[in-house]
């Protein structure tokens, strides 16, 4: 008899997400490692800490391949991923600088 494999390493926590995700219960990255530590994450993307911390805070950052990573590490769609990143408000890294005459 042939048992089912959870393709999720056994980690529940990636189930929350994938279905918090996709039910659109989860609505940022934030959301998403509070309930996966960014270091758990980190270390399967092959990402420094503290950077994968810094694209959290500007997803602009990420690059299109390591959204793709993230998103089959998670088990979604790539642009179910996309969606919560650029629905969620953004940081304003940028001054607005007016040209003086």
């Amino acid at each position: 008899m042939k048992t089912t494999e959870i393709n999720f390493e056994d980690d529940l926590r990636y189930v929350k997400v994938k279905i918090g995700l996709e039910e659109g219960k989860i609505k940022s990255l934030g959301e998403v490692v509070a309930i996966i530590p960014v270091s758990h994450i980190a270390r399967k993307l092959s990402l420094n800490t503290v950077r994968l911390q810094a694209k959290i805070k500007d997803p602009s950052t990420f690059r299109v391949s390591e959204l793709q990573a993230f998103a089959k590490l998670v088990n979604v769609d790539f642009l179910t991923l996309v969606r919560i990143i650029y629905a969620s408000p953004q940081p304003s890294n940028h001054e607005c600088h007016e040209s003086q005459p």
